[in-house]
């Protein structure tokens, strides 16, 4: 019996619900595969997203006896100071500024540290005041600011490729590391079956999303943006630059978690959260 004879046929009784279950199942049957396709069988290659134009900069101000030419001997007036940052606050790219004190400078210092490095002890007054500057675009940031009476020097940091995709970074060991105390000295890259184990190991955690390694080239272009903010375009792979893995854990303790799981293993050279910059 054809669907026109259904119709037609006295008795039989035709519903519209029939087709709508029909509808369900399908959509139902859809989900179930989507559901139970399995994960990638490995790491994924960076996202096909657009490079950050945005990023920071930080404006020192002169302090006495400056070792910079720019400042000879003179510190940085208040009128001066005043004027820098109506500069800054009136550029288009200038989203936020924020003067830092030379208090906080020192506090940032040690905690880098870079102070424990150095024969003497580094204070409060060695330090400069400085302006905090969230960018919309580096551009020619620096030419606009750099030559104003009281500005000692500039520096401009890309906002990182990953920022806001990933929440933890596990750098391999890489050709020639720069760190002379380093777990990877002396030898060589991370192999294809470490850099398996590592992925291993990661697929393992509970909460995990995705997982990307990011290859020489595009970590080299990463670091040099965020570094120097050099176009993405003009940078090659650098020995001393590693293959890194990006991820993201749902948890609280996701830095901790993954240095667990992974910290130990061969071929890693570090673990540490994503920064901005």
């Amino acid at each position: 019996m054809g669907p026109e004879e259904v119709l037609e046929s006295p008795g039989t009784r035709w519903s519209p619900v029939v087709p709508v279950v029909v509808v369900l199942l399908l959509v139902a049957l859809g989900a179930g595969v989507w559901f139970v396709r399995r994960p990638p069988a490995g790491p994924l290659p960076p996202p096909d997203a657009p490079w950050p134009a945005s990023g920071t900069a930080t404006v020192y101000l002169c302090k006495e006896n400056s070792a910079l030419n720019t400042c000879g001997e003179d510190e940085a007036t208040s009128a001066q100071r005043l004027a820098i940052e109506r500069t800054l606050r009136g550029l288009p790219e200038v989203s936020a500024v924020r003067l830092k004190s030379r208090a906080e400078a020192l506090e940032d210092f040690k905690a880098s540290g870079m102070s424990d490095r150095l024969p003497w002890e580094v204070r409060e007054t060695d330090m400069p005041e400085s302006f905090a500057v969230n960018l919309t675009a580096t551009g020619d940031f620096s030419r606009k600011v750099e030559n104003m009476p009281g500005v000692s020097n500039i520096y401009v940091n890309g906002t990182n490729f990953w920022a806001g995709k990933t929440n933890v970074a596990v750098w391999l060991c890489p050709e020639k590391p720069v760190v002379k105390e380093s777990r990877c000295v002396g030898r060589g890259a991370a192999s294809a079956s470490e850099r398996t184990a590592v992925y291993q190991a990661l697929s393992a955690l509970d909460g995990v999303g995705p997982i990307y390694l990011e290859d020489r080239g595009h970590a080299a272009k990463n670091v040099m943006w965020v570094m120097e903010t050099h176009p993405p375009g003009t940078t090659k792979p650098l020995p001393y630059i590693p293959e890194t893995f990006h991820l993201l854990l749902d948890a609280p303790d996701a830095v901790a978690r993954v240095e667990r799981a992974v910290g130990h293993l061969p071929g890693v050279y570090d673990v540490g959260k994503e920064t901005s910059h």
